[in-house]
């Protein structure tokens, strides 16, 4: 019967076989299982996807590309022989990122561009949203971050309440400062009430924030949906 090989020996077998002729690396017989163990995680095949999983992820990205398209946003990069689609990149604390990075035709004249193209989508209580951030983004909490506007970001680590609704932030200050910023036309400010108000244009309805303490407001910042790269509101 022939003698198996070193590869073969059991972890306590190929230890002391390492340790008796003093070869260099792992040689214990906890390391020497360990190895195996990765060796064998990187070549076991990868999980098929369940079916019901499958089509429940199909139907996420399809909602999330009906939205950009109700708002205007490019859903793929039109090549000269085929289009790049959107894909959904990552998903965490209920936000998801969207992303297509392909080469854009312009027509025979012109060269192809590579183009990136990225939004965030995800709903709150007026229903589903989606914006659009900067192709380079490449996480859900880089695309949030680009987002939050500076005097956010500034308030937080001051340890100030931050409040947001739709587009909007409403940030606790002073009482000389109560009510200041600006505020996009579908939101209302009411102070009798303390009350902020956003009635989106689309008929959507969000609920009234109440903020009892004096609060200024910043407006969030997105690219404009389309082809362009202006600014533009968020929802």
């Amino acid at each position: 019967m022939p003698r198996p090989g070193v590869s073969e020996l059991s972890a306590e077998a190929l230890a002391e076989y390492l340790a008796r002729r003093n070869m260099p690396g792992q040689r214990s017989k906890t390391a020497i299982t360990l190895l195996r163990r990765r060796r064998a995680a990187l070549h076991r095949p990868p999980t098929p996807i369940p079916p019901v999983a499958e089509r429940a992820r199909a139907r996420f990205l399809a909602d999330a590309v009906a939205e950009i398209e109700r708002r205007g946003g490019e859903t793929d990069i039109e090549g000269e022989t085929r289009s790049t689609p959107l894909s959904v990149v990552e998903r965490a604390n209920g936000v998801a990122l969207l992303r297509a990075v392909g080469w854009r035709w312009y027509g025979k004249r012109v060269k192809p561009r590579m183009v990136e193209l990225a939004y965030l989508y995800g709903k709150d209580d007026a229903g589903p949203w989606a914006v659009r951030i900067p192709g380079t983004a490449t996480t859900v909490t880089e695309g949030l971050s680009w987002l939050t506007p500076a005097a956010v970001v500034k308030a937080l680590a001051a340890g100030r309440r931050v409040r947001r609704q739709g587009d909007v932030y409403a940030i606790e200050t002073t009482k000389g400062r109560d009510g200041r910023g600006e505020l996009p036309d579908a939101h209302t400010w009411r102070p009798e009430t303390r009350r902020l108000v956003h009635r989106p244009a689309d008929g959507r309805k969000h609920r009234p924030l109440v903020l009892p303490w004096p609060v200024e407001f910043a407006v969030q910042r997105t690219i404009a949906m389309g082809r362009g790269n202006g600014w533009s509101e968020g929802d």
